[in-house]
Formats: C-alpha cells, structure tokens, sequence
C-alpha cells in the first residue's frame, strides 16, 4: 500500500520520502464516469475530521536544553559566562589557563592562570555603537582588560561590579578580548550596548543564540517561558537576516519551519520583543520523518580491512578520479559509503590503535610513534573473542599492530612481509584461511587485515602504473619512491614531471590493491560465505602528494590530504550514501553491533549503523588530533589548527583541495566550529558520544546540561 502525506497548516519538509528526495506527485482525483448520473441536489461535503497538530519527532532533534553550553546569552549585550561551561565556546587555548569553577550559584568563579584570552563573534545586529563592558566578580581593582591586543582603560569599581569603557565599537567578526588579574574572581563580562535594567532572574535572557547546522526540513517548537511576544531569526553564512516568527512565545507550541540550505551553517536567534525569558524549553526537530531502514540480522562473520594510508579520493565512490579500482567501485556500490569520514591522527600508531579501541589517543595512550595502551582499553578483537569469535590478525604494519599482539586474544597474528615482501596477496589467503577454518569448526570468525599498498615504498606495476604515468622514469625516483625520498623531498628541487611521477606510483599502488580486494571477495565467495561475512574497510590515514607547499607523505599536520579517509560497509548495513561527518572512532563500536556484541562503555565513539540505516539524519561535527594541532570536520567546514595554534577554514565542498583560507570571511561557519572546539579541547578525555551526544549536538541529561550562571 503506498504511504499517504497529511497535509498540514505548516511547510512540513521532511514528511515524507526519503531525506532530499523529490516529494511524489499529488494524486488526482479519478475522473466520474461520463454515462454516471447526475445527482438531484447537492449535499454538503462532510467536514473532515480534525488531526492532532504536527510535533516533532523524537530523533533525529537537538534539545536546546541540553545544548545550554552552546548558547551565546544576551542581556544588555553579549554576555561572557565565565563561571559555567558556556566559558568553552570562547577559550580556544590549547591548555586553559582558566581553573574549575569554584563556588555555587551566584557566587560561582573561575580564576586565570596569567592572561586568558576569549575569542567571541560580534555581528552586525550587536551594534556598531559604543560599548562597556560589565565585569562580575571579586577583588576587581586587580583587573585587567585588552581588546584585540590593545589595552582598555582601568575598571571602574563598585563592590562585585566594574566598567570599562571601549573606546572605539566593534565591527563585525570575531574578537579577542585578554584579561588578568591576580587573585581576580571572574563570573561574566557582558558587553554592554544599552543602558537599560539588566535581567533580574538567573538564567533569564533577553536574547540567545545558536550557530547550527540543520536537517532539511528542520523546524523548532517548544514551550518557553516568555512574558510576550518572541521573535525569531536566522543569519546564514553570508550575513542575511530572515524572520521566521514573531507573535506569542505560545505560537512556538506549532512547529515552525527553520529553512536552511543544505551543509549551511545558520545562527539561530531568539529574543524576546520586551523583558526577558527562559529559553530551555524548546527543540529544534523534523516532522514525521521516513522510518529508518530494517536492521538486517548480524553477519556470520567480520572482517576488518585496514588499507594503510589510502585516501579517499582515489576511490570513485568518493568522487571522479583517474584511479580505476574496479573491484572496489562496484563493492561500494552495493554498501553503506561513509562519504565525509575521517582519521583521527595522520600517523599509524595512534590511529590503528583508535580503529581497534574505539577511543581517542590521549585515552588509548598511543599519541604519537611511542607509547602504551592503557590497562583498561578495550580492544575490539578481544572484546569478540569473549563473545565467541576466532581473532585472526594478518598485516605488514608491526610498527603500528605489535603492540596489541598479546593483549588483542588473537588466535593467529602474522606478518606476511617478513617472507614474502610488501604485497597484499598473502594477507588476503591468510584471511581466507582463517574465514574457511572458523566455517569449517561450525565458528564465527573475526579477521583483521592491515594491507600497506599505499604507503612507501611506492613501487612500479607493470600494465598499472603507466596508466598514470607513460613515461620515463628518471632518478631521483626511477620507478620507486622510499620513505628516505620522503624524508628530503623538500630539498630536492622536484620538477613538475617528478611530482607527476610520485603520485602515478602511489595510484598505482591503490589500483594493485584494488585486485587483492577483489580476490578477498572471490575467496569468500568460493567459501560460499560472501553474503554471510561483514566487510569494514578504512584506512588509517591518507597522504601528502604535493599540498600545502610540497609537502608529501603524513603525519606534518591535519589537512584534507592526510584525514580524509574512506570507509565503506558491505554486509550487515543497507547500502547507503551517508554524509553526515563520521571518525574512525566509531569503527570499534559499529563492529560490535555488526557482530551482535553489547556496546562497550569506555568507548567514546558510536555505531555508525544507524547512520547508514536513517532516512533524515542530524548534521555532526567530528574531532581529529594531533600532537598540538586539530581539526573539526563539518558537512561543509573543516577547521584546522596548525601546531603553532594557526587556524584555518576550508569549504570543502567549493574547494576539495583546500587551498583557500575562508577564516577571515566567513563567519558563521568559524564561530560553529570554534564553539564546538572550545568543548572538544575542554572536555575530550571525558566525551562518550553515548551520553554527551556530538560537540554539536549534546544529548539530553549530559554532563554539561546545567543551568548558566551569572
């Protein structure tokens, strides 16, 4: 029977088809036939009966609630909570100078380490006229102020409050405002543009804010207390205002339409026309979306393919490239294709070690090319071995794996290089063999493969690589690119030929991997357990292959080239294009759903079959670190903070190849992820996407739901 769309008195996007489809024709109304006869009178049409009115779904939604860190607070202006959590948004530093809040209440605190310094957005509707800024706190004489690197005039003091007059006003854009002071007690800096009453109830606010990325068809209701009329609005990434409502706060009782452009960041403002209000009790959702796809019964048996550094757009699921893997394209064809996925380090110990724990290295213990893993890490081939599976491990990496050959309950673990070289070959038979015995035992088998084709040396194939490259093959590389060649490349004055050879030899090598993959399926096939075994290929990390002024091979930093990584599911999930952002954090525990296996709780990342399983799915941000420097993926966004605390925005969607820096222009899209930064760089170590939600989205009864202080 074909599913039938209630009209509604509101623009009900999403409520019906698939997410972004077209919506399907409005049937007519069949015809009379031509030799019926007419009716004598007419009769009034019956009155239909009533509907309850639209609400939202219960997911996907955000909760703002729940997402009180996030809010940008307006009084008289802008207020900077120091002594709660919406401090993060603001305090970008690596290491916060800032302490735990100390106190309750009103009189909750924070002191500064030496000069803090806030970061937070100033927009065209904040006001171009001067401005004073209100600090809160104790021993206030002690303060001290500059903004953006110039210093403002002494406060001001009157018991728990101080003034500082700003000279000049604020344009648009994002500013730093430093302050110090020891011994200071700081509880909030309010920047000031009225002279009006400031709200007298905690927790109350003329106006809130919140930079978001939202579903097609997203709408936002709720209840909040407001005395009179709310307006609402929206300021898109190009600094447009648009008003979506104005009138009773209990008209938001009727879900209001919040319309955004796809992979568009938006602010999201609500105020109130006189006084000021709570604003908790509101959501922003979709209205009876496409019911998720079925869950088809967990795989007989798994295998987790780790291709070491193979970017993602060398494979055609990702989009055009020269680079033909055959066997691969018609694979992703048929899987659930994670299309804006992401490492979590650009180098292999530490993300190796987060693909098989599902937890980020400061967590794990492997941050960079040292370290170990901590004694209470769950390790995904042990965790499945518990539930019953053979752990097979079989791979050339020994630099990133060895460390869980004795604590992973692996029944084999070989390192095929060791007799037979780099080639992918022996992994794949030494899988097979391992799927074919635990079948043949009546045994559920878990298979981790860890193929290097990708990763240096690149090496010449014949009938292969002169498809990307005909010829010749001069030194410096010949037809072989080393690691020792990485290591000077700077200093090699390359010429454009030889930038053209490096890259035809890494091609090549994706393409020689592509028939291993192929013969994995085969094998599988010939088993006659294809369609029982769950296939997960990822990759640790990609490479550079010219960008960022040269730069080749991985681990110099967070960029596209080196996070960009593919991740695809044949079996266990329905074949899928999924562009919401995902991080190999999340393989771990979408392994253990795949295999019918509890969730493990001190993993931070998430099964990603729901994902894959969604029709309408909220928009996420994901983390990657390294070493100082990080990143956020958005759908459309990725900021990268260089090791020296450099940042940089790149529309990745308009500039695949990030080469254009749009951190000073376009706001909306950096002050989103600068918000979620500021959680992330706090709060990293704790975050389980199982109860926090994502740092974009947090989840109702999280541990940063609490009320803001003033």
């Amino acid at each position: 029977m074909a599913r039938v769309c209630p009209l509604s008195l509101v623009a009900l996007v999403a409520a019906c088809g698939s997410h972004g489809a077209t919506p399907p024709p409005v049937a007519k109304a069949e015809s009379p036939s031509a030799t019926a006869p007419a009716p004598t009178t007419a009769a009034p049409a019956p009155a239909a009966p009533a509907g309850p009115p639209p609400t939202l779904a219960a997911t996907p939604r955000l909760d703002l609630a729940a997402n009180r860190a996030r809010w940008h607070v307006y009084d008289r202006g802008l207020v900077l909570t120091v002594a709660d959590e919406g401090l993060r948004k603001y305090d970008q530093s690596y290491r916060s100078p800032w302490s735990a809040v100390r106190g309750d209440g009103a009189g909750a605190y924070r002191t500064a380490r030496g000069p803090a310094t806030l970061t937070f957005p100033w927009t065209a509707g904040d006001g171009a006229g001067p401005v004073t800024a209100i600090v809160r706190g104790d021993n206030l004489a002690r303060a001290r102020l500059r903004l953006d690197g110039r210093p403002l005039p002494a406060p001001v003091v009157d018991g728990d409050r101080a003034t500082v007059t700003v000279p000049t006003g604020l344009a648009p854009g994002e500013h730093t405002l430093t302050v110090e002071g020891r011994d200071v007690r700081w509880r909030s800096i309010e920047l000031a543009t009225s002279d009006g009453p400031a709200c007298a109830e905690a927790g109350t606010w003329r106006q809130v804010a919140l930079y978001a990325e939202l579903p097609a068809g997203a709408h936002l209701a709720g209840a909040p207390a407001v005395p009179g009329e709310v307006v609402v609005r929206t300021v898109d990434e190009g600094g447009a205002a648009r008003e979506l409502y104005r009138g009773p706060a209990a008209g938001l009782a009727m879900p209001r339409p919040v319309l955004v452009e796809a992979d568009h960041v938006v602010r999201l403002e609500l105020a109130a026309v006189d006084g000021c209000a709570r604003w908790d009790d509101l959501a922003l959702g979709v209205i009876a979306p496409p019911p998720p796809a079925a869950a088809p019964p967990p795989p007989r048996h798994l295998i987790l393919m780790v291709v070491d550094t193979l970017r993602a757009d060398r494979l055609a699921a990702y989009g055009p490239t020269r680079v033909t893997t055959p066997r691969l394209t018609a694979a992703a064809a048929r899987g659930a294709v994670f299309l804006r996925h992401q490492s979590m380090a650009p180098s292999s110990p530490p993300s190796h070690a987060t693909l098989h724990t599902g937890q980020i290295p400061r967590v794990h213990g492997i941050t960079g090319d040292d370290g170990t893993l901590g004694a209470d890490t769950p390790i995904v081939s042990a965790l499945l071995a518990g539930a019953g599976f053979v752990a097979t491990y079989a791979g050339n990496n020994d630099f990133a794996m060895s460390r869980f050959k004795k604590v992973g309950r692996w029944q084999s673990f070989t390192t095929p290089y060791y007799a037979h070289g780099k080639d992918c070959a022996p992994i794949i038979e030494a899988g097979l063999a391992a799927v074919r015995a635990a079948e043949a035992a009546g045994q559920r088998a878990f298979v981790s493969l860890l193929p290097i084709e990708p990763h240096v040396a690149y090496r010449f194939h014949d009938g292969i690589t002169e498809a990307y490259w005909p010829g010749p093959w001069p030194k410096p590389f010949a037809k072989r690119v080393t690691g020792a060649h990485l290591g000077r490349l700077r200093s090699m004055k390359l010429t454009d030929d030889d930038w053209h050879r490096l890259r035809a030899l890494y091609d090549g090598e994706v393409t020689r991997f592509d028939a291993c993959y192929g013969a994995l399926e085969d094998g599988l096939r010939a088993a006659g357990v294809l369609d029982a075994t769950a296939i997960v290929l990822a990759s640790d990390h990609g490479e550079g292959l010219g960008e960022r002024g040269g730069r080749a091979g991985h681990a110099y930093g967070l960029h596209r080239e080196l996070v960009a990584t593919p991740l695809i599911i044949l079996g266990g999930a329905p074949a899928a294009r999924v562009t919401v952002p995902t991080s190999n954090l999340d393989v771990a525990p979408t392994l253990l759903e795949l295999a019918g296996v509890p969730p493990d709780p001190r993993m931070m990342g998430q099964s990603l079959l729901p994902l894959a399983r969604a029709a309408v799915a909220w928009p996420r941000v994901v983390a990657s670190e390294y070493g100082k420097s990080y990143g956020l993926r958005a759908g459309r966004w990725h900021l990268v903070v260089d090791y020296d605390g450099t940042q940089h925005l790149y529309d990745v969607v308009a500039d695949p190849d990030s080469e254009r820096d749009r951190a000073g222009d376009a706001a909306v899209a950096l002050r989103y992820l600068r918000d979620g930064a500021g959680l992330f760089l706090a709060h990293r170590t704790r975050w389980h996407a199982a109860t926090w939600g994502d740092l974009t989205n947090l989840a109702p009864g999280n541990p940063l739901a609490v009320s803001s202080g003033r």
